[in-house]
């Protein structure tokens, strides 16, 4: 269902692109953001993925119009929008702790930005019914936002942010943080659900992989004020352009080795463990737990214990975790693996060099 609402229409942004973007905090020895290039697509769901620190929040802020960019453009629709005040760029934002007026009713939390933008009662009672009934939160629209739990009180900071026709632009800053991890799933649920239908481009903000993997079709991961790939959750994590992106991503993250490349052969320690185009060199190996097999042959290692997480055909499957010159290795495994000596063998594997992925 579209949801509509007459005398209305939601503003087209286009696309949305950050060029070359940087931003110092006032007293700060350096750059919170550092050239950063980013682009959007209009409609679409993005994630910003990172540590704390990794300046995710900063970005957000720039967007929205809280921050000004010390350099760059920030391009709207190819319309540069530096000195555009935050409430003439038709971007709302929903933050980790819901923000409401605690006095008021649900409706009357909804309402509060239409009536701010001139609507008449009777029309914004309207479309915050419709808000409201998208979100499923229609039977609490006179109960005061005290009575609700914190899941239903982010949806209605939700509901606040897209109750404006407007609205093109709605920015996530790690909206699940306060939510009851048996509840995560179904916001991320309503989330997928509300952008579908209204038509809205979200920016996801998130320290947590498995929130920016499973909404957004787009994933930028950050590190230090820098965005170091941008790609689809799947190439992010089966290709990996960074060591931190191929051990940030991942539970458990990618394993890393120190390798040597030889006439075409990638070694550890003497022993060929793959094959390669990559130039001869010293490099490190990277490769998933599910990568990997234990066998009769291979690179030596230790194993150190096995952490089962599910049963698959009456046998456990988990991580085994090894030990390889006093580095932890992770394997995926079906049937129990005790500890003691064992061989490694590679099925797949990436290269990288000075940090990058070389092959």
């Amino acid at each position: 269902m579209k949801l509509t609402c007459s005398g209305s229409r939601r503003t087209e942004v286009a696309s949305i692109e950050l060029d070359r973007v940087s931003f110092q905090y006032r007293g700060a020895r350096g750059e919170a953001i550092q050239n950063l290039s980013l682009q959007v697509e209009d409609k679409g769901t993005h994630a910003l993925l990172g540590a704390s620190g990794a300046g995710k929040t900063t970005v957000l802020n720039l967007l929205s119009g809280l921050l000004q960019p010390s350099s760059g453009s920030i391009l709207f629709g190819g319309r540069d929008v530096a000195g555009v005040p935050s409430g003439e760029r038709q971007v709302a934002q929903v933050f980790q702790f819901p923000v409401l007026y605690p006095r008021m009713t649900v409706q009357e939390n909804l309402m509060f930005p239409l009536g701010n933008a001139g609507w008449k009662k009777a029309d914004a009672a309207a479309r915050a019914f419709e808000i409201a009934r998208e979100l499923g939160i229609e039977n609490t629209l006179s109960s005061g936002v005290g009575a609700l739990t914190v899941f239903e009180r982010q949806l209605v900071a939700i509901g606040r942010a897209l109750v404006r026709p407007d609205v093109a632009l709605v920015l996530l800053d790690e909206p699940l943080t306060a939510v009851q991890p048996e509840l995560k799933w179904r916001l991320r649920r309503v989330l997928h659900k509300v952008q579908s239908d209204l038509g809205v481009t979200m920016i996801y903000v998130t320290h947590d992989q498995t929130e920016a993997l499973t909404f957004a079709r787009a994933v930028s991961v950050m590190q230090g004020g820098r965005i170091l790939q941008t790609g689809s959750p799947r190439d992010v994590y089966d290709l990996p352009d960074h060591q931190y992106v191929g051990f940030f991503i991942g539970s458990p993250g990618m394993n890393f080795l120190d390798a040597e490349v030889r006439h075409g052969r990638v070694r550890i320690d003497g022993i060929d463990v793959a094959t390669t185009t990559a130039t001869d060199g010293l490099c490190v190996v990277g490769f998933r737990a599910d990568w990997a097999t234990l066998g009769a042959d291979g690179l030596p290692v230790q194993v150190l214990g096995f952490r089962p997480d599910a049963v698959q055909n009456d046998l456990p499957v988990g991580v085994v975790v090894l030990e390889r010159d006093q580095r932890k290795v992770h394997v995926r495994a079906q049937g129990r693996v005790e500890p003691g000596s064992a061989w490694l063998r590679l099925e797949r594997h990436l290269l990288f060099r000075e940090g990058c992925r070389v092959a």
